[in-house]
């Protein structure tokens, strides 16, 4: 019994991972979509705080 669920975890496990012959296409995979909304998050994050930086520069020098 413990051999024929050791088989079967295995087997799933084989076919869960993305080495097969279409693998990385151009990055398919079931949550694209999500892992791209999260990179543009991290891209607009990188530009607030860009813009957030040059503010505090500003208000720094005008305050001397």
């Amino acid at each position: 019994m413990f051999k024929a669920i050791l088989f079967c975890a295995v087997i799933v496990l084989a076919a869960c991972t993305d080495t097969g012959d279409d693998a990385g296409l151009q990055g398919n995979h079931v949550w694209k979509t999500q892992t791209d909304m999260i990179d543009k998050a991290r891209d607009v994050e990188g530009v607030l705080m860009d813009g957030s930086q040059r503010q505090r520069q500003l208000i720094d020098e005008q305050a001397r």
